[in-house]
Formats: C-alpha cells, structure tokens, sequence
C-alpha cells in the first residue's frame, strides 16, 4: 500500500487553513444542487413544464446521491483525494454549463444534468471523506457547518445567479461563466492537509469493496445512522419544490428567486451557524431529528397561512432556517460516526451521505404527486407528518438505546 503525503504534506501544514473555513471548499456542491433544486424548477416552469414532470426531473437529477456511491471506491484508488475533488469539480462545471443550453430539450437536459451531480458527488465524497482524518472531534460541528454554510448557502446565491443570467445574458456566455463559477472554491483544498489514509490499487479497491461494504453497514455506528438519515423525517424534501409554489402564493418568478436565492442562502447560513450551539450542547442525532420537527412547523403553518407573498417568504425562510440547523448535525453526526483514521473512510461517508439523500429522491417524486392529486395542502402535509412521527419512533429508540447503554456501564466488573 502507498500512502498520500510527503514534503506535499509538510507544506500543507504550514499553510493549512483553520478548521472552520476546511468546510468552504465544499461550495461547488451548493452550487450544483441549488441549479439542481431551484434554478431548474424556474427555468423548467417558464417553458410550461407541469410541477409533476419538474418533480421527476429534479428526483432524476438528484438520483447520483444516492446511487454514485457505489462508484466512490475509485477515490481510493492511485490518485489523491484532492485530485480526485479537483477533477470531478471541473466535469460537474462543464456539465453545468452545457445543461444551460438545453432547457428546450428535456430529456438531453436531465441527462447531462444527472451526470453533472454524479460528477458532484464525487467531488463531495472525495472532499469530505479526507475531513475525519485532518479535524479533531472538537472541531467537527464547525466544520460541518462550515460545509453547510458552503453547500446551502452556495445554494441559494448560485441559484440567483443562474437565474438572472439565463435572463440577461446570451446563451453561450452564460455556460462559460456558471461553467467556470462552479470548480472555483476548489483553490481552497491547496491549503486543506492530504489525508493520511493508504492509497490502494484498482485491483483491491473493487475486490474487497462488497467485503468492506459488510463491514460498515455491520458498525452500530453505522446501522444507527442509516436508519436515521434513510427515514424521511428531517429530509427537507419542500426544498426542491418550493421554487414551483411561486403561483400558489401569487409571487412573481422574480420574487420567487429572491427569495430561494440569496434570502435562503443568508437564512440557511446562520441556520447552519446556530447549529453549532446546539451541536455542542446536545447529541447530534438529537439535533438532527429535531431541527426536523421545526421544518415541519413551518411546513404545517404554510397550509393554513394566507396565500400571499408575505407569508410564502416567512414559511420557506423558516423552512430552511431549519435546515441549517439539520445539516450541520448531519454532517457532525456523519464525522464523529466515521471517525479518524478509517481506512475505509471514503465508502462509509458516501455510504451514509447516499442514505441521507434517498428520502430527498423519493419524498420529492411522493410530494408532486400528491401535489397533482391533493393541491398544496397535500404536498405541505405528508412533509410535516412523516418527518414528526418517524422522528419521534426515532427519538424513542434513541432514549431506549442511551438507557441500555447507561444500565451497562452501571454493572459491577466482572458482574
């Protein structure tokens, strides 16, 4: 086995960034996913496309996030996991760019727009599968809001951008800029040290990979956090949807990308920021499921608030506060669930990254159809109930499970 590092590693080093700016260069992941969950619905209802078939593209598009971990043990294999986040960042950019082009052409669209997020979770998994390895357990719940900070808030800003320059520029221009836009925090992993983990060959990556798959999933670690993050409690799913409410609640597209642009971005920002607070006071798979239980809040008020511009910019932005909050426990929960030093790192964090994403996918394909059948108040509805009560079976087996802990630290050695 050979193993990353070296002189590269020494002058890293010294000029390694502090752990909480360590999240930032995850912002080509907002970047992709707010296109992806904001952008595209608007674009996508300008031409006329119906919210049910939006909501199959977007569920397609974000399908990778679940599925492209099985490709993940490539970024064990001969290159570093700073190559691999660089190159996947520049196929996701020009993938980016090139869907722009395509919005007349569903079907192209959603192909190149699919790739373009395998792509992005590659870079994602190369980027956060090293961070275990170079953060303190301390650090954990700011890095991880740090990369939420990065991945939603990026989100939110790149989804305005996208948008107002679709609008003003022309066509060709605006592929290249957003195309250039997307790889550029990359410059930031130049001052993130390299991983310590062994580098292995093809040959024994992928010849162990279901053995080293078994051993994951057999980790009580791991089995608690797959069965949190597989649940559609906490999802946030009305993300992706959102973005096609505007006319349900009487607001122009222009307002609509305001607000799931940069309103959502600061909102989601400061979201991931009190995170932290709550990180550290309390167990982050508590924090997780009950940031969950204020999304719903604010999914149930939107039912029964009045139809208006105000009030649609009040529940999205209370509606992704809390997803702030959610994430930064999932990514402190996902770091402290793989720890440092795993050699197996890269497949444990696309493993669990993949499950918390599933429900993503598939309450999204749920939410629209229900949208079709029911209106808004089906859509706002099954969000808010699923997450509250497979959240509370959650919170009930979490106490069962710190109880029976607690009672066998309680017996007498050797009793």
């Amino acid at each position: 086995m050979r193993y990353g590092g070296g002189t590269a590693e020494a002058s890293a080093m010294r000029r390694q960034l502090p752990p909480w700016a360590m999240g930032l260069a995850g912002a080509p992941l907002g970047f992709y996913f707010g296109f992806i969950s904001t952008a595209t619905p608007i674009l996508l209802r300008a031409h006329g496309v119906p919210v049910e078939k939006v909501g199959l593209v977007s569920s397609v598009g974000f399908s990778p996030t679940f599925w492209a971990f099985l490709l993940c043990p490539i970024l064990d294999v001969r290159f570093s996991k700073r190559t691999y986040a660089f190159f996947f960042a520049g196929v996701a950019g020009v993938c980016l760019g090139v869907s722009t082009l395509l919005t007349y052409h569903l079907v192209a669209f959603t192909a190149v727009l699919t790739l373009g997020c395998t792509a992005t979770v590659m870079f994602g998994n190369a980027h956060q599968g090293w961070m275990p390895d170079v953060v303190e357990d301390r650090h954990y719940s700011a890095v991880g809001a740090m990369s939420n900070v990065a991945n939603l808030g990026a989100a939110g800003l790149f989804a305005w951008l996208a948008v107002g320059t679709i609008r003003s520029m022309a066509a060709p221009a605006v592929g290249v800029l957003l195309a250039l836009t997307v790889p550029a925090p990359t410059v930031l992993l130049f001052f993130i040290p390299p991983p310590r983990t062994p580098l292995r060959t093809a040959r024994e990556v992928f010849g162990t990979f279901f053995r080293d798959l078994y051993v994951v999933c057999k980790r009580r670690s791991s089995v608690l956090g797959l069965i949190c993050f597989l649940s559609p409690t906490a999802c946030f799913a009305l993300t992706n949807s959102f973005s096609d409410l505007g006319t349900d609640f009487r607001a122009s597209e222009e307002w609509v990308t305001r607000i799931n642009g940069p309103l959502v971005a600061v909102v989601c920002s400061l979201g991931c920021v009190v995170g932290i607070w709550f990180c550290q006071r309390f167990l982050r798979r508590t924090v997780y499921v009950m940031a969950g239980f204020g999304g719903a809040g604010a999914a149930l008020a939107m039912i029964w608030m009045p139809h208006t511009l105000v009030f649609f910019a009040v529940g999205v932005l209370a509606y992704n506060f809390f997803q702030g909050i959610n994430y930064t426990a999932f990514s402190a929960f996902e770091y402290e669930i793989v720890g440092p030093g795993n050699l197996l790192a890269a497949t444990q964090i696309s493993l669990l990254t993949a499950a918390a994403n599933a429900p993503i996918s598939y309450m999204t394909l749920f939410e629209t159809h229900l949208y079709t059948k029911h209106g808004l108040p089906g859509m706002l509805g099954v969000d808010a109930v699923s997450s509250m009560v497979v959240g509370t079976v959650l919170l009930l087996v979490f106490r069962k499970i710190a109880l029976g802990r607690t009672a066998v630290e309680a017996l007498p050695v050797g009793g």
